[in-house]
């Protein structure tokens, strides 16, 4: 895939992997929004070529990297919350309307595009909508939601939100959390878990501690709700998916506080169980995503 850096701000710098298929398929564009502890190679089963789960050849991709995470730069001192949800989804809006505008790449939304955003990703796409002019927002063809965090404010117990903030402070801390919270491990091979391990251990530390200190408690639900009213009839489709072990975002609260939300906006929603998988649904089973992705 290609690379690109996109510059955002003085302090942000948005990293993203383009991949152009050969032919024009009349595809949307995949809008890829990575997990808290990844990046855009969390995907990597989806867009590299060669995998038997990638869509590269089929679909124009930008998987992005979230300021913070991967290879994008955000700001250095925290000031305002500075890697909230809503702060990341005005990168994206800005960074899509930045590709539309240039004529090197704005062949890749002559489509539209589906945002495919996994746990805290999904939230960053829900926001996104927000944040959007009204002209792109109206491309949006669809939403594929994979073990999505809520757009509703989520408070862990003090003694969860400790564990969180160091869990990807070494790798023996990566392991653990990838063992005993993230993923059945029988699904990932070593060569997955070094992936999560390097990505996790990678982001900037202002990056690692905002989502359990303040992005996860972030309610942009009411924003999210009129962005939806704008183009909820207008035929948006919503899968989600959520693992059956997952214990990160299980299935109650998505069904609740995910489903719902788009259901009452009017967006057509569907929600599938994916069996023996936990939360890193896009390494332990890209074969779910690949089929519910191919619909559209």
């Amino acid at each position: 895939m290609e690379s690109i850096f996109l510059k955002i701000s003085s302090d942000v710098s948005l990293h993203a992997r383009i991949s152009r298929p050969s032919t024009d398929n009349q595809k949307p564009l995949l809008v890829l929004l990575h997990y808290w502890g990844g990046s855009s190679s969390t995907w990597h089963k989806l867009t590299s070529p060669g995998s038997p789960t990638s869509l590269d050849t089929t679909y124009p991709i930008l998987a992005f990297d979230l300021r913070g995470w991967g290879q994008s730069m955000g700001p250095s001192e925290e000031h305002g919350m500075a890697y909230s949800i809503t702060a990341m989804a005005s990168d994206v809006a800005l960074a899509l309307e930045k590709l539309n505008q240039d004529a090197s790449t704005n062949h890749l939304l002559n489509h539209g595009f589906i945002f495919v955003g996994h746990s805290m990703g999904a939230k960053v796409a829900l926001a996104t909508l927000s944040t959007l002019n009204e002209n792109l927002l109206r491309e949006l063809k669809g939403l594929v939601l994979v073990a999505p965090a809520p757009p509703t404010a989520l408070s862990l117990p003090p003694e969860m939100k400790e564990q969180q903030k160091v869990a990807y402070e070494t790798e023996e801390s990566v392991r653990w959390t990838v063992k005993n919270v993230l993923a059945n491990t029988k699904n990932l091979s070593e060569d997955d878990i070094e992936l999560v391990v390097h990505d996790s251990l990678s982001g900037s530390n202002l990056a690692k501690k905002a989502w359990p200190t303040y992005g996860m408690a972030e309610d942009v639900s009411g924003s999210v709700r009129r962005a939806l009213g704008i183009i909820g009839h207008a035929g948006i489709r919503a899968s989600v998916l959520v693992g059956e072990l997952d214990v990160v975002e299980p299935r109650e609260r998505v069904e609740a506080e995910v489903c719902r939300i788009l259901e009452e906006s009017g967006v057509k929603t569907s929600l599938k169980v994916v069996e023996s998988v936990k939360h890193l649904i896009p390494l332990e089973c890209p074969q779910m995503i690949y089929e519910e992705i191919s619909l559209y």
